[in-house]
C-alpha cells in the first residue's frame, strides 16, 4: 500500500493497484460474430453515445459502469472519434419504429498505439475509420490549411505604385490617429547617444 500521508477517507483510492497503468496489455480484437469494430460519433448524456460500426450501421452504445467514474475513465476516456469494440445484443428484440437505433454493449476503448495494430488486421475497411477520426483529422487540416499562406512585409513596385496613384486621387484615404502621431513623435525624440 502507498503510505497515507493526506488521510481520511482518500488513502483506499491511492492503492497500488488504481495507480499503475497496465502498459503490458494486449490489444483485445474481435473474437466473437457479435463483436464489432466502432467509432464514436457523437456522445450523448449519460452512459450513451452514438457509434457506427465496421458494418456500416448507426448504433446506440451503452456505456458500461467499467468504462464510467474516475478509475473507469482514466485509461478509456471515450469522445468523438473514440474507436471501440462493442457488443451486438443478439437477444434483444427490434423496435417497429424505423427511428430507433439497436442497441450495443461498449467492450473496449482503443488508443493510439492499438489503433496502429488493429490497422493490420484483415478483411475490414479501415478508411471510414481513419477519415472520421478527430484527431488524425484535426491534425491534418491544421497543418494543411497554412501551408500556402506565407506572410512578408515585401511589396512589389507594381503594388506600391497602385497604392500611390489611388491616394493620389483620392480613392483611398490615408487615416492617421492620435496615437500614431504621438508614437512618431516618440520616436523622432530619441537620441542615439543617450543609449
Amino acid at each position: 500500500m502507498v503510505k497515507n500521508v493526506k488521510g481520511g477517507t482518500g488513502h483506499k483510492s491511492q492503492a497500488r493497484k488504481h495507480v499503475v497503468a497496465k502498459e503490458n496489455a494486449k490489444t483485445r480484437l474481435a473474437s466473437d460474430e457479435y463483436e464489432y469494430y466502432g467509432f464514436v460519433t457523437s456522445v450523448l448524456g449519460g452512459s450513451n453515445c452514438h457509434v457506427v460500426c465496421q458494418d456500416g450501421v448507426k448504433r446506440l452504445c451503452i456505456i458500461r459502469g467499467k468504462f464510467r467514474g474516475t478509475r473507469g475513465k482514466r485509461d478509456s476516456y471515450i469522445s468523438k472519434g473514440t474507436w471501440v469494440l462493442v457488443g451486438i445484443r443478439d437477444w434483444s428484440t427490434e423496435s417497429s419504429k424505423p427511428d430507433v437505433l439497436d442497441k450495443c454493449d461498449l467492450l473496449e476503448v482503443y488508443n493510439d498505439n492499438d489503433k496502429y495494430k488493429l490497422k493490420t488486421v484483415p478483411n475490414i475497411d479501415w478508411s471510414k475509420f481513419i477519415i472520421n477520426d478527430f484527431d488524425t483529422s484535426n491534425k491534418s487540416s491544421k497543418n494543411d490549411a497554412y501551408d500556402d499562406v506565407e506572410f512578408t512585409n515585401d511589396m512589389g513596385e507594381e503594388e506600391y505604385k497602385s497604392l500611390v496613384n489611388q491616394l493620389d486621387k483620392g480613392k483611398i484615404e490615408l487615416v492617421i490617429s492620435e496615437k500614431d502621431e504621438e508614437k512618431d513623435e516618440e520616436y523622432n525624440e530619441i537620441n542615439i547617444d543617450d543609449i
